[in-house]
């Protein structure tokens, strides 16, 4: 008789536990690399925008900060979903929204040229998952 009760017990124990799973949030920014030893803008890594708000847009900046200004031009705005080659990252001014991320990707745009992208804004994972892919500026 106490096998159909811990049965109950466990499958309980189950359902709850798949519900405690199923209730967790994923992270904001699971990561999504696909990186390449050498190809034709060098060794690095390809990612998507995330994280900007509808109507606006991550701007691509001269050095890793927002005191040096933007590059212009609408090639140098981009929107979620948009994949950019991340070449190498560095440290600079925390992201525009307060979140305190102070990590920067030098991208590449092919003949236009590139500039710095915060962390925030790019969909990376953690520090542990890209830092071991992506060499430092």
């Amino acid at each position: 008789m106490t096998t159909p009760r811990i049965g109950r017990l466990l499958a309980a124990v189950a359902l709850a536990g798949g519900a405690a799973v199923a209730g967790t949030a994923a992270p904001a920014q699971a990561a999504t690399l696909n990186c390449v030893a050498a190809g034709e803008w060098g060794p690095g890594c390809w990612s998507t925008v995330t994280a900007i708000d509808a109507g606006s847009y991550l701007a691509v900046h001269n050095q890793p900060d927002y005191t040096h200004g933007e590059r212009s031009g609408s090639r140098f705005r981009h929107h979620n979903g948009d994949s950019l080659f991340l070449q190498c990252w560095t440290t600079g001014a925390p992201d525009g929204d307060g979140h305190g991320d102070r990590y920067w990707f030098l991208i590449t745009q092919g003949s236009v040229g590139g500039g710095y992208v915060n962390d925030w804004y790019v969909n990376t994972g953690s520090y542990s998952d890209w830092s071991r892919r992506l060499r430092h500026c």
